[in-house]
């Protein structure tokens, strides 16, 4: 690492100075925190650093979810900060969020006094190995108990955090390090260029596609994440081939262009599309979930060689960026007849088939009437979600968040709350149901506290609706521990100090979500609903 700034003897840094100042050279202007007792020093230092604005939260999962969104909207790193032990645990479901989803989010963690760790005294907040919390969902880890060491060794999680496919990464310092002072100075960032796929493999890609006769392409979570969306359209306009997102891949083409045709999450409509092609280019996605036959040929773009092929076998491995190895793929591809009117056909049989599935569908085209174009929605894992991820149009990458293949019940909230810190002038809306909502609707005080105003839409049907469900569908509807008794929900809001109303007419919804993001105000809006159909 290239030293920015040395310091003489009379200009030492503490620890958590240099965490300070590192943290301001790799650009982060936010740290989402909960404080205690070893992040004390650390904290102290940030007084001194006014570039850096901390959002304290109301728990430790908070912390990770809103370093999520802010990433994924911002497309820079976001930074939690939580005390050992018992915060990372916490802090420990957003992480997992994080890495599902390839989010880059830092995670610094105390530790225990140094003399202690992995002694098991039974120290505050203490846990054996506490490294072996955070491997499994975090892509990087280091423990750093030297002052000097701090600056150089956040510049390296956010060189690894960064570079080929993002994921977390965690980096834990205990108090006696935030402490203590060294000479060691800030360290210049370092970014690894990114890289496109080997010629070889682009011309492989490119001679298979020309001998396609059905092309489809996969647009995965790896487009949005790598700013390729420009580049695959080209792609998919030389080819005029349909494009199916996933879930993370929503964004990754305009969803009013006339070759986009949904998306492929757990979603029956789309079988079709996939089925009758006979070469699919799938970007960015490890491709679960697709189904595809034997017969049908992959070519497999992912800046992880190790994805490739996971979910079926690549008769082309393409490993490189998504946006520069697309790039090079349509400088050898030539354009082919038109095929809107077909692929058009496609997508409205698709959605002619959701609309049939029960009211979610009328609920999701009611939101996109009251979000506007520029919005961005967060979605829990709830009911009417589901149908957003099938059915809800998204114009642009970075505007649309899920949990990816972690389920993660509660997230959507505070994500929402990072997502509207990495765009304040944006619309941000949040899809959640009663029982997402409140994993972290005290997060509402940190909201009115530091100004973070979005619009949450409570979907109530009086249950974990999906449990109910299953218990209905495949039970005999013997209900059991999916049942909930919720609060006044109007009244929770303000409560808070924020905003709060009942909508029981989903005609007037476009209208409540218009109204309340024309306030300055953090605002929940309930809507009481029956339990509805599965959309699978």
């Amino acid at each position: 690492m290239q030293q920015v700034s040395g310091v003489g003897e009379a200009e030492q840094l503490t620890g958590g100075q240099a965490l300070a100042g590192q943290l301001v050279a790799e650009g982060v202007e936010v740290v989402f925190g909960l404080p205690g007792d070893q992040l004390m020093a650390a904290l102290d230092a940030f007084v001194d650093a006014p570039e850096l604005r901390y959002v304290v939260t109301r728990h430790e999962q908070a912390t990770t979810y809103m370093a999520d969104g802010y990433a994924r909207t911002s497309g820079r790193p976001g930074v939690a900060m939580v005390v050992p032990g018992v915060g990372v645990y916490n802090a420990a479901t957003g992480l997992a969020t994080a890495y599902a989803c390839s989010s880059p989010v830092l995670l610094l963690a105390g530790q225990v006094n140094r003399a202690g760790i992995g002694k098991d005294l039974g120290l505050l907040h203490d846990v054996h190995d506490q490294l072996e919390i955070v491997r499994p969902i975090t892509k990087w880890a280091r423990r750093i108990t030297d002052a000097g060491d701090v600056a150089a060794g956040v510049a390296e999680a956010f060189t690894r955090m960064t570079s080929g496919r993002p994921r977390p990464v965690e980096v834990e310092i205990p108090p006696e390090t935030f402490a203590e002072k060294t000479t060691a100075g800030v360290t210049a960032p370092v970014r690894v260029p990114r890289q496109a796929a080997a010629d070889t493999q682009v011309a492989a890609a490119a001679a298979l596609l020309r001998t396609a006769s059905a092309p489809v392409i996969v647009a995965g979570g790896g487009v949005v994440l790598g700013d390729a969306s420009a580049a695959l359209t080209a792609v998919a306009e030389l080819l005029q081939a349909p494009v199916v997102t996933t879930r993370e891949g929503k964004g990754a083409i305009d969803d009013r262009h006339p070759l986009s045709v949904g998306t492929a999450w757990v979603n029956p409509r789309m079988r079709p599309v996939l089925g009758v092609a006979d070469v699919v280019l799938a970007v960015g996605t490890r491709g679960a979930g697709l189904g595809l036959q034997e017969n049908q040929q992959l070519i497999h773009v992912d800046v992880d060689a190790a994805q490739i092929g996971r979910n079926h076998p690549a008769a082309v491995a393409v490993a490189g960026d998504a946006a520069l190895t697309l790039e090079a793929l349509a400088g050898q591809l030539r354009r082919r007849d038109d095929r809107t009117a077909e692929i058009r056909a496609m997508r409205a049989t698709a959605e002619r088939e959701l609309a049939a599935v029960g009211p979610q569908w009328e609920m999701v085209q009611a939101l996109r009437r009251g979000i506007p174009e520029d919005g961005i929605l967060v979605c829990d894992t709830t009911s009417v979600a589901y149908m957003c991820h099938m059915g809800y149009p998204v114009y642009a990458p970075r505007t649309y968040l899920s949990t990816s293949y972690m389920g993660t019940l509660g997230f959507g909230y505070p994500a929402s709350l990072g997502v509207k810190v990495a765009a304040p002038d944006r619309p941000v809306v949040t899809v959640t149901g009663d029982g997402g909502f409140l994993f972290a609707s005290n997060e509402l005080a940190t909201a009115v506290q530091h100004g973070i105003h979005t619009v949450t839409v409570v979907f109530d049907d009086g249950a974990y609706g999906n449990s109910n469900r299953d218990q209905r569908d495949r039970f005999g509807g013997r209900e059991y521990g999916t049942v909930l008794r919720n609060p006044d929900w109007v009244a929770l809001a303000r409560a808070f100090g924020a905003d709060g109303m009942v909508v029981r007419d989903l005609a007037h919804l476009p209208g409540a979500l218009t109204e309340a993001l024309a306030t300055e105000a953090s605002t929940v809006i309930a809507v009481p609903m029956d339990r509805l159909p599965s959309p699978f």
